[in-house]
């Protein structure tokens, strides 16, 4: 937890009593790292009325299980009551609450909200016969590590790219984007989050018709620019430089209205980090108020058998008024 420390000033190392140093036990040094910065929530808000899902896909639906008060009931005021008078119909349903308990029931597609993309989404598992089968195909988000979700944050800033494009087609974030960023703020390294700050999902993560914007505008209307997203040279490079887990302030790490090789550029984007057993975390926000280094990105999903993605709360931890570039 070398990288947690570096958060804090050296009195969250070691404790200074009687005159002596005395170094601190891991759990303080941890909560003393958290204390001394800022916790920076990363988490997209789900609600129906918002585009929180892929265009195609089924949107999100809840249901109210138990409230805290009656509701009235659909045919509460119906006059063509039967023999048995109110009792025929519904007076109040069955959402009502007699004791102190509230709950909710959902339906939500995997890939909705801020979600983490594990290799079985992309990648078949090997001895399927499809195409890009491998081995990392069977690594689903279940049995992902969680280590490999969390690490020292690189944020490559690629804001002055937000609606450089045609309609319908992304800003590509090329090797040489990301290498000039290292030559600015410093190298790359085994076990960095690499996380990509375009300002997306701020500027356009908006309640429904201006959240049209977000993802329905570019990718099916073709009419707006998409959103800024990696080649499949670029996530190769950070895989190269022993990077396991991306973050992007958009609905995908896929570029939209690109080919490469033939084939659709947001596919082989996914396949050529994903097959190496990487992971990212999507549809992320507030990535501008991190530093280009110095922070600590945390993203921890749900575990459900056998998905290829999940709900997950991304949070950073940040030295206090840090910002892009500080």
């Amino acid at each position: 937890m070398a990288e947690l420390r570096t958060l804090v000033a050296a009195s969250s190392i070691a404790l200074m009593v009687a005159g002596g140093a005395v170094k601190a036990d891991p759990a303080s040094e941890i909560a003393a790292a958290v204390g001394g910065g800022e916790v920076v929530d990363l988490t997209v808000t789900i609600s129906e009325n918002y585009p929180a899902h892929w265009p195609f896909h089924p949107p999100f639906r809840r249901w109210t299980m138990n409230w805290f008060e009656a509701q009235a009931g659909p045919y509460t005021t119906n006059p063509r009551q039967g023999a048995g008078g109110a009792g025929d119909t519904v007076q109040e349903n069955l959402v009502q609450s007699v004791f102190p308990y509230y709950s909710q029931q959902m339906v939500i597609d995997e890939h909705t909200g801020t979600q983490a993309d594990f290799p079985a989404h992309f990648v078949p598992p090997d001895g399927s016969g499809i195409e890009f089968q491998s081995e990392a195909g069977w690594m689903t988000g279940d049995k992902y590590p969680v280590d490999k979700m969390m690490g020292p944050a690189v944020v490559i800033d690629v804001s002055d790219m937000l609606d450089k494009a045609d309609g319908g087609k992304s800003p590509l974030i090329t090797p040489e984007i990301i290498q000039a960023d290292e030559e600015k703020n410093g190298e790359i390294k085994a076990g960095d989050v690499v996380l990509f700050y375009s300002g997306y999902d701020d500027e356009y993560y908006k309640p429904f018709p201006e959240g049209n914007r977000l993802a329905w505008d570019p990718l099916v209307n073709g009419n707006v620019p998409g959103w800024p997203a990696p080649t499949p040279e670029a996530v190769e490079y950070l895989a190269s430089k022993g990077v396991t887990h991306l973050a992007i302030d958009s609905p995908s790490m896929g570029p939209i209205g690109h080919m490469w090789e033939g084939k659709p550029m947001a596919q082989m984007t996914h396949v050529k980090f994903l097959e190496k057993g990487g992971s990212w975390t999507e549809f992320c926000r507030n990535i501008g108020q991190l530093p280009a280094r110095g922070a600590y990105f945390i993203s921890l999903s749900a575990k459900i058998v056998d998905m290829s993605g999940g709900l997950t709360r991304a949070i950073a931890i940040k030295p206090k008024g840090a910002g892009v570039g500080g």
